[in-house]
């Protein structure tokens, strides 16, 4: 079984220093008011120029861009820029100026029916009689750029509205820009959100990573599920009733975009974790190409060929559908890796109001295992993977989803949906074999309601969701390389149950105040079947527990200037712990969950020069589940238990980008300035034994920036570095990872109808760093097999043809 027994164990104790916390606060607020008060104002003048960074898209994205810089109103329906791209705007212009090349070669009209609003229009082919042309009649079936035609799948510009009204730091990933270059694991698709640190167990390849946002997840098995987190699609909860994700079940292919909550800012969704949530937004038949073919080779062996296809019928029907193949050899030896993923998902569109869509997954990951190394071995050489004792795993997914939205009155929805998620785990070793089968199944809703409380504006979201899982798994002797008789099994169930309810007042136009409160409920059984014999640890072959928890939230949204907005809140999070064996259940003293008090301030915007994300935090976590040292102290023994007293986690995450208008080799070049930095301060306090370590497995500072050349015909280049500092591998601070700096660069070439060509390097002075640690309690200071290499030099190409 993927299991590790916890045993018994104390914890460091400590407390809260008021001072230091009211301190850091002030310094925050202090930085983040100076910062906004320098930020130049925009002007909506028609006849003034002002200065557009609107990248090339598609053309609904692009227009909603357009009215935020503006001011502007467009009205159009929206099948009529549906499927259509529009060329880059970056320079001063006149907003009359910038929407003609944003229209340029569309057939599509505008005309002002008033000073800041304009209709478009799509001018008749056979329009042009003796120089007058006649507009067809028409009716406007929407006055927002930003309204999806989906109801049940959000766009990405609505996407941008609903998490600038989140009062904590939020990103929203475009999915075009994680295909600028080649896509092989989690960390390609979130390396340009601030706070996000990706760690892969296995070197560029599609395999598992610890994810970790503000030092979630600090303690888990780098290869093994996912915690700290709520993963989502299309709103829909994608982490299991156990709280716990395998990262290999992200389908990269078929993503349209992602909306990241950092810290537990996605309460309208019924997040509560320290960590936050992921929200894997999926194309649809709407928004995806009608057919894009695609291919990507790379250094050790690695081939990538992708399809998918979309399609809008006149009978209310829409389908999108993707399939992706991965073979490669990996930077590590006998690590081969093979992937097959396929995901499609068809819409029914009853009336204006109601939208159904079934979703459907179909995943197999097949894979030898990779072996820690140690510091020096990685420095000798960091390809070497002796795993002549892993015989070959796998993982299997099978997933539905279904989901129902309906627009009400008010701008009020309503959202209901049900999953049924079964994967299968394959793990042969010369040890020892393992087959589990986890399924999950649940219903979520949520509803929004948009009215007035004391005459002003006021939106409401509640929800909820229940969750079972039923998990039965299996270890077997192995036996001359194959599966032999069976040891034990155990049957496992949980039941995981939230609610949630969210306000958001707006007492002024620009304050708006977010108060809610979050339950959860969560249950498990155990039950051991075969192969039980009675132990101090398992008194018993059958055992349950429950946790219950409340989570408050208040915070703040202030848009201090039209560029400039200003976020705070305070919020609680807690998490059940990480429960994965029966002799869990009987430890002393019992495991308990983690609980979190979290102090945020920060800001975002975008003025005329420069897009920003800044974020200030303070948590204060009581029961944090981490390795700790064993009486008597000074003994050298650890576990894995709750500490008894508070650790600190703060940080710093910052994302800025600008786009530089060169016009030197033509009119309209532009460079591309992009970068984001976190500082994770993770620590104990004043324990007994460690004093105030640092916590280990997440690094200090983190840090990505690239500078990218973009010429209007579609050729890009430029290079990218990635920085990350030395990283602790045990609680006692002895033995730590190397920090590293990796250089890479991209050159391609698109041009927004049919081709995408593109080289991409990684690593290209060949460093050898380790990508992650596994956590141990006291090293001693000696080398010891903790480390994951990160993958040596590689090179992809690749080309992408949509039709």
């Amino acid at each position: 079984m993927r299991k590790k027994v916890n045993k018994l164990g104390t914890s460091p104790k400590g407390g809260f220093d008021s001072k230091r916390a009211i301190k850091n606060c002030l310094v925050g607020g202090v930085f983040v008011g100076m910062l906004v008060q320098v930020m130049p104002a925009l002007s909506a003048d028609k006849d003034k120029k002002i200065h557009f960074n609107i990248p090339a898209n598609d053309l609904a994205t692009a227009l909603f861009a357009y009215s935020e810089t503006t001011g502007i109103q467009l009205s159009y329906p929206q099948k009529m820029v549906s499927g259509i791209k529009s060329p880059s705007v970056s320079g001063d212009y006149t907003p009359e100026q910038a929407l003609q090349k944003l229209l340029a070669g569309s057939n599509i009209a505008h005309q002002y029916v008033d000073d800041d609003a304009v209709m478009l229009t799509e001018v008749p082919k056979q329009s042009n009689t003796g120089g007058t042309i006649t507009l067809n009649p028409m009716t406007i079936e929407s006055t927002a750029s930003s309204e999806s035609p989906s109801l049940t799948t959000p766009s990405i510009a609505e996407s941008k509205a609903k998490l600038n009204r989140v009062p904590g730091g939020t990103t929203v990933i475009d999915g075009e820009r994680i295909k600028e270059g080649a896509v092989l694991t989690v960390r390609d698709a979130l390396t340009n959100a601030p706070g996000v640190y990706v760690g892969e167990a296995t070197a560029g390849a599609a395999g598992p990573s610890r994810i970790s946002i503000r030092g979630s997840d600090v303690n888990s098995t780098v290869g093994g599920p996912l915690r700290g987190l709520k993963i989502l699609r299309n709103g829909m909860p994608f982490t299991r009733a156990n709280g716990a994700f395998d990262t290999q079940t992200i389908n990269l292919y078929a993503i349209d975009h992602i909306d990241v909550y950092r810290g537990a800012s996605a309460l309208e969704y019924g997040g509560s974790n320290l960590g936050g949530a992921l929200n894997f937004i999926t194309p649809t038949g709407y928004t995806a190409d009608p057919l894009k073919i695609g291919m990507t080779w790379g250094t050790n062996g690695h081939v990538n060929p992708t399809v998918s296809a979309a399609r809008v019928f006149d009978n209310g029907f829409d389908v999108y559908g993707a399939f992706s193949y991965l073979d490669t050899n990996t930077t590590r030896e006998n690590n081969e890796q093979e992937q097959f993923q396929g995901h499609g998902n068809i819409g029914y569109r009853w009336n204006e109001d109601q939208e159904t869509r079934l979703y459907f997954d179909v995943q197999e990951n097949d894979f030898l295992a990779a072996t820690a190394l140690t510091k020096q071995q990685i420095d000798t050489n960091p390809r070497q993977n002796q795993n002549s004792f892993s015989l070959g795993n796998g993982i299997k997914v099978y997933r539905s989803d279904l989901k129902h939205s309906v627009k009400l009155d008010n701008g009020d929805r309503f959202d209901v949906g049900a999953y049924y998620f079964n994967t299968q785990f394959k793990f042969d070793f010369t040890g020892g074999t393992n087959r589990d089968l986890w399924e999950d199944t649940g219903f979520n809703w949520r509803h929004e309601i948009n009215g007035k409380l004391f005459d002003l504006q006021n939106r409401v979201v509640w929800g909820g969701f229940t969750q079972w899982m039923f998990s039965n798994d299996t270890n077997y002797a192995t036996v001359n390389r194959h599966r032999g008789p069976l040891l034990n099994a155990e049957h496992d169930r949980w039941v995981n149950v939230e609610g949630y309810l969210e306000d958001q007042l707006s007492l002024t136009d620009t304050f708006t105040l977010v108060g809610g409160v979050q339950l959860n409920y969560r249950n498990v059984n155990y039950v051991r079947y075969e192969g039980y014999v009675a132990s101090a640890a398992r008194p018993s072959n059958e055992a349950d527990k429950d946790f219950f928890n409340a989570n408050p939230k208040l915070g703040f949204t202030w848009q201090a200037t039209k560029e400039a907005q200003i976020y705070g809140n305070l919020s609680r999070s807690s998490e059940p712990p990480p429960l994965s064996d029966l002799a869990n259940i009987f430890v002393t003293p019992a495991l308990d969950s983690q609980t979190a008090s979290t102090v945020e301030i920060g800001t975002r915007g975008q003025s005329d020069w420069l897009k920003w994300d800044l974020a200030f935090y303070q948590a204060w976590l009581n029961n944090e589940y981490l390795i700790i040292p064993l009486p008597p102290f000074g003994s050298g023994n650890f576990t894995a238990t709750n500490a008894n007293s508070t650790t600190l986690h703060s940080g710093i995450e910052l994302g800025l980008e600008t786009t530089v208008p060169l016009n030197v080799v033509s009119s309209g070049d532009q460079i591309r300035f992009s970068g984001n930095y976190t500082w994770n301060n993770f620590h104990l306090d004043n324990d007994q034994t460690l004093g105030d370590n640092r916590l280990p497995a997440i690094p200090e500072h983190n840090a990505r920036f690239e500078a990218v050349y973009q010429h209007p015909s579609g050729f890009y280049i430029g290079p990218n570095v990635q920085a990350v500092s030395s990283n602790w591998v045990d609680f006692a601070n002895t033995l730590a990872a190397k920090p590293y700096a990796l250089l890479g660069a991209r050159v391609g070439w698109d041009d927004k109808k049919h081709w995408k060509v593109f080289v991409d390097g990684r690593n290209l002075t060949n460093e050898h760093y380790a990508s992650a640690v596994a956590v141990m309690g006291n090293a001693n200071g000696l080398d010891a097999a903790q480390f994951n290499p990160g993958a040596t030099r590689q090179v992809f190409g690749g080309f992408e043809y949509r039709y």
